[in-house]
């Protein structure tokens, strides 16, 4: 059984748009024949093939009239009245019990145009209530009716009971005769005493519009919600379709959600296992009102939706924004979506198991999870506003003061065996850095100079050195950046054949697919094939066609590199530059990198950034505060001094266990699961918290000592 009566309701809305598409088949005698619930809608429904946003208000008002679901007071938020009603094909009567009343008797294993199969989850809604009346009708037969109920079997027979519903003394289900007005053709399911404790608000993440929205991502058709107990009706249209800037009667706003950036969804080929498509959207900067604004679309700890035919199928977890693709500071802002509707039938059979609420873990998987993270990562405008968000929150620090902090990290590292002079490293250009030249915190990113766009273009280039050809090894796949004075419509990534920019690739390389050309700037998606010559070289050329004019070239050599080799284990781990910074509740940067309102469940945090590791730590964290306030009301000097030995022993723990990562890392084969790494997130945070304890323990007796107790303990 499911563990969301939300998202269970969601199945039931799920089988309400394949009653619809089931009648649509039927009236259109199959024609077009449709693989999928998506061309389906577009055939028979007349959805735009871009999808919901691009319809008006009213049309999509009338579409979700044909599938809806009503909530009702009921008893309370624990036992409400919950029915979803659809106007599609209906069953008969002596059909409900293969169908809709029945577990694993799927009719639609065969029928590419409906959503089923991978979910059959419709009868989880029976978990959350005390009695579900079904009923249905096909055509002009009788209305086939019954109350389905849990039997708690005696235990002293049985080990559980089961669920039954009700039939006649023949074995038949109840019939009524009602006509058409009474009971429209289609399927009616009303479940008494339906349990939504967890959803009470009536908007937002906790409730069911945000919900239904949230799991009907970017749905095939919209749906109807009659929400009795706040008094509001309201189209469902689905996050993705919100934030492409689709609005109904009743939002919020009559243009969509404000966004700093996005990119409109490009595919992405997995070879064998098919295609993806990727886009991306990342909000405007959280305000006091509204610290985590991604939690309005999606759930903001898996903000990377995976969908199939448009129902939230599995996510990806805010590791890969923050830790991954190395842009903590929009965790709170950026929303992913991922298109699986183009993987091969045996990577969707795969990736997707009967529950809807997680994932097998897979080769195509983990290949989704690098190819959204290569798309972030290469994604200059992304940095850019990490940089900005990161910088909007700094303090300016006393360099000075810095170099003395890493001074005493470096001698407390070698009390524990560490030479700082020796091992220091880890800069990203591969030189050498010491400890004893403060790290100064990153400067952001120019904002990319707008691009003048000009009819005929005039010049279109790869963003590379040119003195460096660009490398390659096998199966290594890069994002290569391209420029151009071109406007969009001089390339279609989702169609090749139609689009007037032609990547030509040595026969040692594939192109798999491209993003959009927005702005004048586009990226390339390139990889090297698993027959790559190690030393071989050749040009990459990008082409501009203009109608009537000569082509546009610019070419980029190439080579084929040795695959880098794994670091042995036993091989001495080097440890890099850091930076320590202070956070405080309240500012941007508390917001930005999503720390809870608890403040003690946070001590600190560390983030690779650049190749420094950034270590930042909560001012608020209670054993800190309250024994720097204690200190301060006897002398002020002592506090900062306090204050300072509590950061330096933060940095000696983080460095120390950046060097055990890296050694563990050295001796792991695979990769780790998206769980385990969720499970390690959440042990080194609690980590944290006790080594924050013991450091402000620390730090407290340090500046209690006399000064030549201290320097006799140095000794």
């Amino acid at each position: 059984m499911s563990a969301d009566p939300a998202r269970s309701a969601v199945e039931r809305l799920t089988n309400g748009i394949d009653g619809v598409l089931e009648l649509e088949h039927e009236r259109h005698g199959g024609l077009p024949d449709c693989r999928s619930p998506l061309e389906a809608a577009v055939a028979w429904l007349g959805v735009p093939e871009r999808g919901l946003s691009a319809m008006t208000p009213v049309q999509r008002r009338a579409l979700a009239q044909r599938v809806s679901i009503k909530m009702e007071a009921g008893e309370g938020r624990e036992s409400r009245i919950v029915e979803v009603r659809d106007r599609g094909i209906g069953i008969t009567p002596q059909d409900m019990p293969k169908t809709i009343l029945s577990l694993n008797e799927s009719n639609k294993l065969q029928k590419h145009y409906l959503a089923g199969a991978y979910g059959q989850g419709g009868s989880t809604t029976f978990s959350f209530c005390r009695y579900t009346l079904v009923a249905s009708r096909y055509k002009d037969h009788p209305v086939g009716f019954t109350i389905v109920k849990f039997l708690d079997l005696p235990p002293e027979e049985y080990k559980i009971g089961h669920y039954v519903y009700l039939v006649l003394q023949g074995g038949e289900l109840p019939e009524a005769a009602l006509n058409v007005q009474e009971f429209p053709e289609g399927t009616q399911v009303r479940h008494f005493g339906y349990d939504l404790t967890s959803y009470s608000s009536p908007l937002g993440p906790n409730s069911v519009y945000g919900s239904l929205n949230t799991t009907l991502f970017d749905p095939i058709m919209p749906i109807w919600f009659d929400n009795r107990v706040h008094d509001y009706r309201r189209v469902i249209k689905g996050s993705r379709n919100a934030l492409n800037g689709a609005t109904d009667d009743g939002d919020e706003k009559t243009t969509g959600p404000a966004l700093s950036h996005s990119t409109p969804m490009f595919n992405v080929s997995l070879g064998d296992f098919g295609r993806i498509g990727i886009e991306y959207w990342v909000l405007e900067q959280p305000t006091k009102a509204n610290k985590k604004p991604n939690e309005a679309f999606v759930n903001r700890g898996k903000p990377i939706a995976l969908t199939l035919n448009g129902q939230n199928q599995g996510e990806f977890s805010q590791l890969l924004v923050r830790k991954e693709a190395e842009l903590p500071f929009l965790t709170t802002r950026l929303i992913g979506h991922i298109d699986c509707n183009n993987l091969s039938p045996t990577s969707k059979r795969q990736l997707f198991v009967s529950s809807r609420e997680s994932q097998h873990e897979v080769k195509v998987r983990e290949m989704i999870q690098q190819e959204m993270v290569k798309a972030l990562k290469s994604d200059d405008v992304l940095a850019r506003l990490n940089d900005e968000a990161r910088q909007k929150g700094m303090q300016e620090r006393d360099e000075t003061a810095i170099q003395q902090m890493q001074s005493e990290v470096a001698r407390l590292l070698k009390i524990h065996g560490v030479d700082m002079d020796q091992t220091t490293g880890g800069d990203t250009r591969g030189a050498g850095t010491t400890t004893e030249r403060p790290v100064n915190p990153p400067k952001p990113r120019p904002k990319p100079a707008p691009i003048e766009l000009h009819e005929p273009p005039t010049y279109i280039h790869f963003v590379w050195d040119e003195e460096h050809p660009i490398a390659f090894y096998a199966e290594q796949r890069r994002y290569l950046r391209i420029v151009t004075d071109a406007n969009s419509t001089y390339h279609n990534p989702n169609n090749p054949s139609a689009s007037r920019i032609n990547l030509v690739v040595g026969d040692q390389l594939l192109l798999r697919r491209s993003t959009a050309l927005i702005g004048g700037r586009m990226r390339a998606i390139v990889e090297g094939s698993n027959t790559d010559q190690v030393g071989h070289t050749g040009v990459l050329r990008i082409e501009l066609t203009r109608p009537g004019l000569t082509v546009l070239v610019d070419e980029r050599p190439y080579r084929i590199v040795a695959v880098p080799e794994a670091k042995p284990a036993d091989q001495k781990v080097t440890l890099p530059p850091f930076r320590l910074e202070p956070i405080s509740p309240g500012s941007p940067a508390w917001t930005d990198l999503s720390w809870p309102d608890n403040v003690a469940l946070i001590a600190s945090e560390v983030e690779m950034e650049s190749g420094v590791l950034v270590i930042r730590y909560s001012t608020a964290f209670p054993k800190f505060a309250n024994q720097r306030a204690s200190i301060e009301n006897r002398d002020v000097a002592l506090a900062e001094s306090f204050t300072k030995r509590y950061a330096i022993w933060l940095a000696v723990h983080s460095l120390l266990h950046f060097q055990d990562e890296q050694k563990a890392a050295a001796q792991q084969e695979g990769s780790r699961k998206e769980e385990d790494s969720e499970m390690a997130d959440e042990n080194e945070k609690r980590e944290r918290v006790r080594i924050a304890v013991m450091s402000s323990l620390f730090a407290a007796r340090e500046v209690q000592m006399e000064p030549e107790a201290i320097a006799a303990a140095e000794m």
